[in-house]
């Protein structure tokens, strides 16, 4: 086999690298048909190329075989201040490499290509002082999982998505009464999401709770709940809030997912008190009708990998894994310990 080489991607390669990512994505929908079908034909993944070639915090590489294009790795600095919305969830300095911003060819082996475009990638972001990074991949795929976990990648979350005409199925559900969260419910939509950011503060996630943060998460849901673009359902039990599934457009749904007929759950939450008790399958339940009957067809949602109890509540009623989060934390001291 002709040997492998690895040279910068510029804007001249939009077109090469949209067409390998939608050889990609054919793959991958084989496996996952809810994916977005536009992205099977080169001309639906242009954009999203050109997206990361434009822009000026992302660089990529390209391998070759005797001049043919076998594959791209793309990845984003991400430079948030601690105050963004996102720095709660976006680690700051880091780098992020999308679900949309790497393939590899048919027939050719992601665990070669990869570790080859990995590597000059890799020593331009920890010569900038890049030490955390996170991969993209579609579930599914063993070659590419292999290729990022044999980086020392693991997997952080997971992005999932259901259809959401199928009904909610449980063994009960809790006799609660759901309401459409207003402007005039920010206290409570404010105790609920904070509930969740401190059950995912604890073992076994231990996702730091940032409260640099409450301003622009405040201002957030107020915002959503004063346009009522999409709905903030909070179930009550015995008259007390103690459930809610909030919902934003467009979200923070994958992009190789369908955006126009998908619809992204925010927060999902139960009062760890109430647990068990057939609240989330209730709300979901009530979620799901509205979104089905209000045209959309998916509903996506992430949760963290180490979810001991949300990831099996999830995955149990009919969300199906589109995309993993896989991470790698750098020992920074590699900055002054190389000799």
């Amino acid at each position: 086999m002709p040997r492998l080489t690895v040279r910068p991607l510029t804007a001249s390669d939009t077109a090469i690298a949209a067409g390998l990512l939608a050889q990609r994505h054919r793959r991958d929908r084989a496996r996952l048909p809810m994916l977005a079908a536009g992205l099977e034909q080169p001309v639906g993944c242009e954009k999203l190329i050109a997206a990361l070639v434009n822009n000026p915090r992302a660089s990529g590489f390209v391998g070759e075989r005797d001049g043919r294009a076998v594959g791209f790795v793309f990845g984003e600095q991400n430079l948030l201040p601690p105050e963004h919305f996102a720095s709660q969830f976006i680690p700051p300095h880091s780098i992020s490499i999308g679900v949309e911003a790497h393939a590899v060819a048919d027939g050719e082996d992601a665990v070669e290509i990869y570790r080859a475009l990995y590597r000059p990638l890799s020593e331009e972001w920890v010569g900038g002082g890049f030490f955390t990074q996170r991969w993209n991949i579609v579930p599914g795929d063993a070659n590419v999982a292999e290729a990022v976990v044999s980086l020392g990648f693991g997997r952080h979350s997971v992005a999932a998505t259901r259809d959401t005409a199928v009904p909610v199925e449980a063994g009960h559900f809790a006799d609660i009464e759901v309401h459409r969260a207003g402007a005039e419910d920010i206290e409570v939509v404010t105790r609920l999401s904070d509930h969740l950011m401190m059950f995912h503060s604890r073992a076994p996630i231990f996702w730091p709770f940032l409260r640099t943060t409450d301003a622009a998460a405040r201002g957030l849901n107020l915002g959503e709940l004063e346009s009522g673009k999409t709905p903030y359902w909070v179930g009550y039990l015995n008259g007390q809030p103690a459930g809610m599934q909030s919902f934003l457009k467009p979200g923070f749904t994958p992009p190789v997912v369908e955006p126009a007929s998908d619809i992204y759950l925010f927060d999902g939450v139960v009062d760890e008190n109430a647990r068990g008790g057939g609240i989330g399958a209730a709300l979901l339940r009530h979620s799901m009708r509205w979104a089905a009957e209000n045209g959309f067809r998916t509903c996506t949602l992430h949760f963290a990998s180490q979810n001991y109890s949300g990831g099996p509540f999830w995955l149990g009623h009919g969300f199906v894994p589109v995309e993993h989060t896989m991470e790698r934390r750098i020992d920074e001291r590699v900055a002054w310990a190389n000799g």
